[in-house]
């Protein structure tokens, strides 16, 4: 639909509502769009729609203003869409001369119909994009399912990474590394990824030691250290005795 034309189109055809769609560059683009009826029941033909959109807001006499979306949507006397079409793809979509790229528009079962609305305008019930502005990372945080999960300005939260889980079949034979990390060692064999078990984040992994245990070999130490302190100060009289002998 050309510049000239535009007055004209807008008062014979209804609005269907906007998307928001996003360049390459992240930026926002409104795409707004209409239908117009180009042939009628009515009048000896079938009833027939085409989709508009507003490629160029400033367009001039000769310039395209509104873009066909190239696909005739054909309604029969129950206003439903036959036969039906599931997904249209806007081609090369240009807006006010920023290329966005192909754009799919997906209608899905049944998601387009021509039931007579009272205000004559195109009802939208329900109208999802799957399109994000530009964003900037965050916040990192580590998800239960061990998946490093990046949080950013725009709403999206994407998973970057994976903390695999490991088992080993000699898991004592392992070589203890600095930093509380262990190597795989001939003995220990090769890790098995896949175990079972969960990665809690933002926490601090708490003690396995058994106090019980380590308590019993506090004592049997201490028994050890007093017996031992005995013997040496009975060595150091039997020492003293024989000096005291000598003399």
């Amino acid at each position: 639909m050309l510049g000239a034309d535009v007055d004209t189109f807008l008062e014979q055809s209804v609005a269907g509502g906007a998307i928001t769609v996003y360049d390459s560059l992240g930026n926002e683009m409104n795409v707004q769009m209409r239908w117009a009826k180009t042939d009628s029941a009515a009048s000896g033909g079938d009833d027939t729609w085409e989709l508009f959109y507003l490629e160029n807001s400033n367009a001039g006499v000769g310039d395209v203003a509104w873009r066909n979306a190239g696909q005739v949507y054909e309604f029969n006397a129950s206003g439903v869409l036959t036969p039906n079409i599931p997904a249209v793809t806007l081609s090369s979509l240009t807006i006010d001369g920023v290329v966005v790229g192909d754009v799919v528009l997906s209608h899905g079962s049944s998601g387009v119909t021509q039931f007579a609305d009272a205000n004559g305008v195109a009802k939208v019930n329900l109208l999802n994009q799957n399109g994000y502005a530009a964003g900037e990372l965050q916040s990192i945080a580590v998800s239960d399912r061990g998946r490093i999960v990046a949080s950013y300005s725009n709403g999206r939260s994407i998973d970057i990474a994976e903390i695999p889980l490991a088992s080993f079949l000699g898991d004592n034979a392992l070589k203890r590394l600095d930093g509380g990390a262990f190597e795989a060692t001939s003995e220990s064999g090769p890790a098995i990824y896949g175990a079972s078990g969960q990665i809690v984040g933002k926490s601090l992994e708490g003690s396995n030691t058994d106090i019980a245990d380590e308590f019993t070999k506090l004592i049997v130490t201490q028994q050890a250290y007093a017996a031992n302190t005995r013997i040496v100060t009975t060595a150091d009289q039997m020492l003293q005795e024989t000096i005291n002998m000598i003399r």
